[in-house]
């Protein structure tokens, strides 16, 4: 007989580890059984928040998705690092902790018609149930004010600021804001200006999703590694249980995908749910049409403007760890790990992020094309239309000189939507993925207008006086070179979603209602970041968490009382 469980939880991630956590703790009387392909990730020394831009290139961690060629970006296939293993994205991400803009969240319930339950107060509460924050020194407060009633301090995920300051970060902090104002707290519901960037992490270590909320699981929660689920089972259109190494596993009540915006449509492609005339040419046999699977990819482009600064500057990197000799990141590692000294310290300093509102961007004939959908997302008043950070991890920068590597992300209606389909019928074979990049002329006229926004941030006489040179940026100003520049060296923020999209059920794209339920199919939800009807303006990070959050009170108050 197949073993059996009330739930199963495909993909032990951010969402999926929250959501194990909270249905197996508020539901005792029912078992859980979470699967995971890859493995714990339980090496502390591979978790420094120091080397938080390197923990991807550890092997185990990182599944090393490519996309297909990108036609607008020189025909370039381009990195999409997805976390694998307990902790999924949470265990290799830059622990970049942003919550969005208010506007973005009611924009999100207007669409999927969520009546308040996606609205920004409703969401501030379960970020505020998710969080333990700590707060920053009281020395820091010209730079940092958080309202308390923002915050929460009693939840799983600890989220502050690094312990270690920089003491020249507040002059380049001080430089910056003469060119856009001071954002006191980017996660109140107003991302919009600079800031100290908040993030996940706590005494100098990175904080992840199975770090947070699989320790000690209670005796109702089973957890499976290395299991790679293959197939969704289903009797009729109801779904009954997961196929693993060939072996059947089922459910008495529910079936959970938190795979990811890349693994949960390829899984539900290869269970026989999705666009028909896909499924048959890859011989795959039908059990229920639902066309917007794997379609609406939305995913955020990034470039660098690389400065060489005077060693007089106020805010510079060196020596970036995957520079190092073996022998150096060895001997800085146990430096590390001794007091918290040494070549490893200069990255657990703070980093600046900007979130940008730009007139420019909104003007003009691209943007008066768009949708009314698409322009309503983009009016919002606290709603940026690009980012900025400092402190972005370089590494062709290898010299011992010093930089500053500025990143500039493309913030709009990612109006370049993509897919993910299948390669072919074996569930071994990586799917293709495939983000569009660039296609929409929007979202060019956004890429062009913000790296000309950010060059001449940097050039404001403030800033300009630390500077060599630019080392590496467009040629010029004008709109031919910027766009040969992002179209040579843009690479993904690796923030995926919208692939199993939630909506109304009348929307032929809709693949979930605002209960996470697949469509057509019973006993089966999706909770993770591919029911998100848009990209919003933020890290995905604390957006995966909140999703299953928001997914984990709703089952809890389904099955409470059963």
């Amino acid at each position: 007989m197949a073993p059996e469980y009330d739930f199963i939880i495909v993909g032990g991630g951010t969402s999926g580890s929250l959501l194990a956590s909270r249905l197996s703790r508020s539901l005792p009387h029912l078992t859980i059984l979470l699967l995971d392909a890859g493995g714990p990730n339980d090496d502390v020394s591979l978790q420094s928040f120091a080397e938080r831009h390197t923990t991807m290139m550890t092997p185990g961690y990182n599944r090393g998705y490519r996309t297909v060629p990108q036609p607008e970006l020189k025909g370039r296939e381009i990195d999409y690092s997805r976390g694998t293993g307990l902790g999924g994205s949470s265990a290799i991400n830059f622990c970049v902790w942003t919550r969005g803009p208010r506007d973005d969240w009611e924009h999100w319930d207007r669409l999927v018609g969520g009546e308040g339950t996606w609205g920004w107060e409703e969401v501030l509460r379960r970020f505020r149930k998710s969080e333990r924050f700590h707060p920053p020194d009281k020395e820091l407060e010209p730079y940092i004010r958080c309202d308390d009633d923002k915050h929460g301090y009693e939840g799983e995920i600890d989220v502050g600021m690094t312990a270690k300051w920089d003491p020249t970060f507040g002059d380049f902090l001080h430089k910056i804001t003469s060119y856009c104002p001071q954002n006191y707290d980017h996660n109140s519901g107003n991302p919009l200006g600079i800031a100290v960037c908040q993030q996940s992490t706590h005494n100098g270590q990175r904080v992840t999703a199975a770090g947070a909320y699989l320790q000690d699981p209670p005796e109702n929660l089973h957890i499976r590694m290395n299991a790679t689920v293959t197939k969704v089972l289903f009797e009729d259109k109801r779904a009954i249980g997961v196929e693993v190494d060939r072996k059947k596993i089922t459910a008495r009540k529910e079936i959970i995908l938190s795979a990811g915006a890349i693994d949960t449509p390829k899984l539900l492609l290869l269970s026989g749910v999705g666009p028909p005339s896909h499924l048959s040419h890859h011989g795959m046999p039908l059990v229920h049409a639902l066309p917007g699977i794997g379609q609406k990819l939305h995913d955020r482009l990034f470039a660098y403007l690389v400065s060489i600064q005077k060693p007089t500057a106020s805010h510079h990197r060196t020596s970036y760890p995957t520079v190092m000799t073996p022998e150096k990141l060895m001997s800085a590692r146990k430096q590390w790990a001794t007091d918290q000294t040494g070549a490893l310290a200069s990255y657990n300093m703070p980093q600046m992020i900007g979130f940008i509102r730009s007139s420019t961007i909104l003007a003009g004939e691209e943007f008066e094309k768009l949708g009314k959908e698409s322009k309503s997302g983009l009016s919002g008043e606290t709603k940026p239309t690009y980012e900025i950070m400092s402190q972005a991890p370089h590494p062709s920068v290898a010299a011992p000189r010093l930089y500053l590597a500025t990143a500039v992300a493309f913030h709009g209606t990612e109006s370049s939507t993509g897919s993910v389909t299948l390669s072919s019928s074996n569930p071994t074979d990586a799917p293709l993925i495939d983000p569009n990049f660039l296609a929409h002329p929007f979202d060019r006229h956004l890429a062009i207008n913000a790296v000309r926004e950010a060059m001449e941030l940097l050039e404001t006489p403030e800033l300009a006086e630390d500077v060599v040179r630019l080392a590496e940026g467009p040629g010029g100003k004008g709109d031919e070179e910027i766009l040969e520049y992002i179209r040579s060296m843009a690479a993904s923020m690796w923030h995926p979603c919208s692939t199993v999209t939630m909506g109304n059920p009348d929307n032929p794209d809709t693949c979930v209602d605002i209960n996470f339920r697949v469509l057509g199919i019973k006993g089966l939800r999706v909770v993770d970041m591919s029911v998100a009807p848009f990209l919003p303006s933020a890290h995905t990070q604390a957006i995966a968490y909140v999703i299953a959050e928001t997914a984990s009170e709703k089952m809890v108050g389904e099955y409470i009382q059963g």
